[in-house]
């Protein structure tokens, strides 16, 4: 009985930890979401620093690389004003354009972190079957 106390409070503590870590996760996430919707030219600034750095880009490759995220954000603002689900297309067609501009074994690297983040083509993740669940539901009409 004297131990009762003590593995109460301890318990306690444990799920207060769990409750912080989880409401600060969602906040975190919540605010980089909001960020990237703001600011979505960071988003593609990230992914250019990324690629640039992963793939050791040279520096003709670097502004083509610029010029077809450029385009690929136009497109993407462009489908979500017009609500269109043809964000996937949009992201394949730029796939396609950086794969062109890199060597072979840029190539090679740049396949491998498109598998990673289950972008590969044909690639079904969980994030793309979400994806196509919101494509596939249909259409409200006004």
């Amino acid at each position: 009985m004297k131990y009762l106390k003590p593995i109460i409070l301890i318990l306690l503590v444990f799920a207060a930890g769990i409750c912080v870590g989880i409401v600060t996760t969602r906040y975190t996430i919540r605010r980089s979401i909001q960020q990237a919707v703001r600011r979505p030219e960071l988003v593609r600034l990230r992914i250019e620093r990324d690629l640039t750095r992963e793939l050791d880009l040279t520096p003709d490759q670097q502004g083509k690389l610029e010029d077809i995220l450029v385009t690929m954000q136009r497109e993407i603002a462009t489908a979500r004003q017009e609500r269109q689900f043809r964000f996937r297309a949009i992201i394949a067609d730029a796939q396609r354009r950086i794969s062109d501009i890199l060597t072979p074994e840029q190539r090679v690297k740049f396949e491998k972190i498109q598998a990673e983040y289950g972008l590969a083509p044909g690639a079904q993740g969980p994030g793309l079957q979400r994806f196509q669940r919101l494509r596939n539901r249909p259409q409200e009409t006004p």
